[in-house]
């Protein structure tokens, strides 16, 4: 007797692994772009920073291209669906990175920034121990917000599928009068050659 457990996620497999440092890399630059307007907003405005912070740290993996953010487009890496093959979307976005955005509810509770800053690097820690984790089907080192969204971050040079830009024909332009009567001759000369 078999149990189905609902509809199969579709197995990492499909891309390989980004190198683990360049998303390192990635992920401190877009942490330390999303804190950004905790230092320079003044905090007399009510929760501006919070809210720009906030809004950096859902929408970041879209605000750079379709599944990229600033880091990861500095570190060639791009955010793929591995359902539908495509780049991540905004929606995404938001889903794989809510738990980022839990690290600035002390902020938001009137907390100093550095401890908002503390709680967004453990929780920084904890997806890595997710993405690194041994032994487990799933080698495509995705972390617990990729596991929510059923993405994965891949190196950006990996052809997905996309539709290429159409390629727009340059207008002719007209031949003047002897260029155009060579060409018509030389056809009929090729066409001639061909019926013999």
């Amino acid at each position: 007797m078999t149990v189905d457990n609902g509809p199969a996620e579709p197995p990492s497999q499909a891309y390989p692994p980004a190198d683990f440092r360049r998303r390192v890399l990635a992920r401190v630059i877009d942490l330390l772009i999303a804190l950004a307007p905790l230092l320079l907003v003044p905090r007399g405005r009510p929760r501006a920073g919070e809210i720009l912070s906030a809004a950096l740290l859902l929408c970041g993996d879209s605000l750079f291209g379709p599944g990229r953010s600033l880091g990861k487009r500095l570190a060639g890496l791009r955010v793929v669906v591995l359902a539908a093959r495509r780049p991540s979307g905004t929606r995404e976005s938001m889903v794989r990175n809510v738990l980022f955005v839990l690290g600035l509810l002390p902020a938001v509770l009137g907390a100093p920034v550095l401890f908002s800053a503390g709680a967004l690097g453990c929780i920084a820690l904890l997806e890595a121990g997710v993405a690194l984790r041994p032994l487990t089907r799933d080698l495509g080192r995705r972390r617990i917000g990729d596991l929510l969204a059923g993405t994965q971050v891949i190196d950006a040079s990996i052809a997905l599928g996309l539709r290429a830009p159409a390629v727009r024909e340059a207008p002719r332009t007209a031949a003047p009068l002897a260029s155009r009567a060579a060409r018509e001759t030389s056809e009929k000369e090729t066409a001639t050659c061909v019926s013999h």
